[in-house]
C-alpha cells in the first residue's frame, strides 16, 4: 500500500443528540438525580456546556469594569487582549488561566455571514488565526459558495419521541447536498472553569447574537433543562467538534442539529475548520418526507455496545431499523470484520480475494452502512489493483475517492489518495501485490 496511507475506520464524533421524554418513574427519578448533581457539581466536562439572556454587554472584565472604546482589553489579573477589527464587540476574558497559559475570551461578530453573526470562546491566539480565515476576510466568501443558504431540500417537524427531526422535501439522490452552514457558537473545550462561571462568558457570546439568531440556539434540544446552565445544555445536546488552532472546540449549528441519530443514517457530514462549516449530503436515496438522519457513533458496534454508549452519552434508547433487529444485526458486523481483516492481509498467508471484496461491499450496503463504504470500496480497489485488474481498481476507487468526500470532505488526503489511483493504477505499490486470483 501507499506509504503514509491506513485503509481504517474514521470515528466521527457528533454531539447532536435528540431527548426522549421519559415517564416512567425510575427514569424520572434518575434524571431528577443527573440534575441535582449536575448543579452541586463544582464543573462540568468540556463537551457539557450550556444558553445566554437577552441584552447587550460592554467590553468589560467580568467583574463589570467597562473597558468601551479600548485597543485592548485587560483581564482581571491585568493582561492585555489584543480587539481585533474581525469582532463587532470588544473581548470579554477570564483572569489569566495557568494551565491554558492565556485567559479565555469571548468573541464576537454579530454581523458575521450578512447578519447570522458568531460568537467563539477561545483563547486569544486561537481568535486570531480564526480572524485570518477566508470568511472573515471577504464577506461574499461563504454566499458565493452557497454556505447559509437554504437547499429548500428539507423541513423539520415534530417526531414522536424523538423531538424535532429533519425530513426530506422531496425525493433526494446520493451526492445531493443538504446542508452547509456556519455555527452560531464555538466553545474551546477547557476544563477549568466552573460551570456557573463558564455559563457567564456563553451567555454573553450568545447574548451578543443577532436576536433571531438567539431564538434559534434557545430552541434547540436540551438534556437537563435546568435554566442556570441553559447554554450549555444546548451545547451538550447539540455540539460537534471542530478542530481550530490546535485545539477541539465544541460547535452548534441550529440547523445541523435537527438531524437526528440512526444506526444505518441515509446522511454523511464531514466539517471544514477553514470555512468553519458543517456540510451533509444525501449517502443513498432518500424518499419524499423520510427522516434525513446522521451516526452519532460508529456504527461497527454491536448493538448492545450501541445502545449503551447512546444511552450514556445521549440520554436515549435507540430505535433505528438496525436496533429494531436487535443482536440479530451483529453477524453482519462480524462479517465485516473478519472480511477486512482477510483483504488487510497483505501477507504470504493471505486468502484475500475479488469474491471477498465484492461480497465486503454487498454487506455494507445490506447492514445499511452506506455513509461508510469508502471502507468497502477502498479495500476492493486495492484487491483488483493486486491482481492486475486495472478496470476494476479503477471502478472502485472512483467509488471511493466520492465517498471519501461525502465523508471527510472533497480536500481530504483520503480523496486524494484514491483519485491518485484512478490515475495510475500501475505506479501503486499494490499492482499485482498478490497472485492473480483464481476467480477472476
Amino acid at each position: 500500500m501507499k506509504s503514509g496511507h491506513i485503509l481504517g475506520i474514521a470515528l466521527q464524533t457528533a454531539f447532536a443528540v435528540v431527548v426522549v421524554v421519559a415517564s416512567d418513574p425510575e427514569t424520572v427519578a434518575r434524571r431528577e438525580r443527573e440534575q441535582q448533581q449536575l448543579l452541586e457539581r463544582d464543573d462540568l466536562v468540556s463537551d457539557e456546556f450550556i444558553r445566554g439572556e437577552d441584552g447587550q454587554h460592554d467590553a468589560r472584565t467580568v467583574d463589570g469594569s467597562s473597558t468601551v472604546g479600548a485597543a485592548n482589553l485587560s483581564t482581571t489579573d491585568g493582561e492585555s487582549v489584543a480587539h481585533s477589527e474581525a469582532w463587532t464587540h470588544e473581548p470579554v476574558c477570564t483572569e489569566f488561566l495557568g494551565e491554558l497559559d492565556s485567559p479565555l475570551c469571548v468573541y464576537t461578530n454579530s454581523s458575521f455571514s450578512e447578519g447570522r453573526g458568531i460568537s467563539i470562546f477561545t483563547t486569544p491566539k486561537i481568535a486570531d488565526e480564526i480572524a485570518s480565515l477566508l470568511p472573515f476576510q471577504d464577506a461574499a466568501a461563504l454566499s458565493s459558495r452557497g454556505i447559509n443558504v437554504a437547499t429548500d431540500t428539507w423541513y423539520t417537524k415534530e417526531i414522536p419521541g424523538k423531538g424535532m427531526g429533519m425530513m426530506a422535501k422531496h425525493d433526494l439522490q446520493r451526492g445531493e447536498l443538504l446542508t452547509v452552514y456556519t455555527p452560531f457558537l464555538l466553545a474551546h473545550t477547557e476544563n477549568i472553569l466552573n460551570t456557573t462561571e463558564r455559563e457567564k462568558y456563553l451567555q454573553i457570546g450568545l447574548s451578543q447574537l443577532p436576536k433571531q439568531s438567539q431564538e434559534q440556539y434557545r430552541a434547540l434540544a436540551k438534556i437537563y433543562h435546568l435554566p442556570e446552565v441553559v447554554v450549555q445544555d444546548v451545547v451538550k445536546a447539540n455540539s460537534f467538534e471542530m478542530h481550530l488552532g490546535g485545539q477541539m472546540h465544541l460547535a452548534v449549528f441550529p440547523e445541523s442539529s435537527r438531524l437526528n441519530h440512526a444506526c444505518a443514517p441515509n446522511a454523511q457530514y464531514y466539517l471544514d475548520p477553514d470555512l468553519l462549516t458543517h456540510v451533509v449530503h444525501a449517502v443513498r436515496p432518500i424518499a419524499k418526507d423520510e427522516e434525513i438522519t446522521i451516526s452519532y457513533t460508529t456504527p461497527y458496534e454491536p448493538f448492545s455496545v450501541r445502545q449503551k454508549y447512546l444511552e450514556k452519552a445521549f440520554h436515549f434508547t435507540c430505535s433505528c431499523s438496525r436496533c429494531q433487529e436487535g443482536a440479530a444485526t451483529d453477524s453482519g458486523l462480524v462479517e465485516i470484520h473478519n472480511l477486512q481483516e482477510s483483504l488487510g492481509n497483505w501477507g504470504a498467508d493471505s486468502t484475500a480475494s475479488v469474491k471477498k471484496a465484492e461480497r465486503l461491499v454487498k454487506v455494507y450496503e445490506q447492514e445499511g452502512l452506506d455513509a461508510f463504504l469508502d471502507n468497502a470500496y477502498g479495500h476492493a480497489a486495492l484487491m483488483y489493483n493486486s491482481v492486475g485488474s486495472i478496470r476494476g481498481a479503477q471502478k472502485y476507487a472512483r467509488l471511493a475517492a466520492e465517498a471519501a468526500s461525502l465523508k471527510q470532505g472533497p480536500d481530504s488526503s483520503d480523496v486524494k489518495f484514491w483519485l491518485e489511483l484512478v490515475e495510475n493504477p500501475q505506479e501503486h505499490s499494490s499492482w499485482k501485490r498478490r497472485k492473480v486470483d483464481r476467480e477472476l
